[in-house]
């Protein structure tokens, strides 16, 4: 990939190598996901790195902008709308979150699905806002393939909880969450509740060593506090000499006025990373290929 394509296009499309969207649905709970996957201009060179990106509550905006900028870059990006978001099947609970995002990565490091699209199963991204955030990091424990995760400006519910912030977190499901199909506000936030433990990203945090994590604070941020909701987990990677970026923009919850940044930001770290990962795998082939003596086979 190559992050100074951000915001550049080829001066015109060509049948064959274009860029597409492909509608999609995936399995996850017994309930389809609608989204769908952006390819990139076939003239860059593959195989592409893969971003499976996570919405935030309840996903009234999106990161498309983000996405495309990403796809410009030569990148395979994948947006699926969480059970019961915008369209997709069964109820919305934060417990599913982790559950959808982790069906949709296995999906995306599948084989087949790898040599449809072009995806290097070697580098395979999560990349959340806010809720969506959360969502990565946890679902980035259950995933030992994964390449990275990226968080901004991420809301911890546990977090919310543990520092007095019920009501907000029960007035943003009550309002904020009309869109979604859920049996009630009440029941979410009862969920949100009963398994603040398991949603913490606080919790087995460990297992984030091995990826490389980019965490980005929206310095203006009232909704989802850095000081309480990411940087404790960037402190507590740090202690284990985990491969933790943390980037502070100056801006809002939304980052509105900063978009560029923060696709900026993204993709230079995701091409950073792959660069770091490419290198890692030359050295790791040429190792398995040198006998006891030091001589290649």
């Amino acid at each position: 990939m190559k992050a100074d394509l951000l915001f550049t296009e080829f001066a015109t499309d060509e049948t064959g190598s274009s860029p597409e969207v492909f509608e999609l649905n995936i399995i996850s709970g017994g309930c389809r996901l609608y989204g769908y996957l952006l390819s990139p201009d076939k003239r860059l060179p593959g195989p592409f790195p893969a971003v499976i990106t996570s919405h935030r509550f309840p996903g009234y905006t999106t990161n498309n902008d983000l996405e495309l900028a990403l796809m410009r870059t030569g990148c395979v990006v994948i947006h699926m709308n969480h059970r019961g978001a915008w369209g997709s099947e069964g109820n919305y609970l934060f417990t599913n979150l982790k559950d959808d995002l982790v069906a949709i990565a296995k999906w995306a490091h599948n084989p087949a699905v790898t040599e449809k699209y072009g995806i290097d199963p070697e580098n395979v991204f999560l990349a959340g806002h806010s809720m969506g955030g959360q969502t990565v990091l946890n679902a980035a424990k259950e995933l030992p393939f994964l390449r990275g995760a990226a968080a901004m400006a991420a809301y911890d519910v546990a977090a919310a909880l543990q520092n007095g912030l019920e009501k907000e977190l029960f007035t943003m499901i009550e309002t904020e969450g009309q869109c979604l199909k859920m049996s009630s506000a009440g029941d979410v936030f009862e969920n949100a509740v009963n398994n603040r433990n398991e949603l913490c990203v606080l919790n087995g945090y460990e297992r984030l060593v091995g990826h490389s994590i980019l965490l980005v604070e929206a310095a203006l941020d009232t909704v989802a506090p850095a000081g309480i909701m990411m940087r404790p987990l960037a402190d507590n990677l740090k202690k284990l000499s985990a491969d933790v970026v943390y980037k502070k923009i100056d801006s809002g919850h939304s980052f509105a006025g900063q978009r560029m940044k923060l696709a900026k930001t993204v993709a230079e770290w995701i091409e950073k990373t792959v660069a770091q990962n490419n290198v890692g795998m030359i050295g790791r082939a040429l190792s398995r290929n040198t006998n006891r003596n030091g001589t290649r086979e």
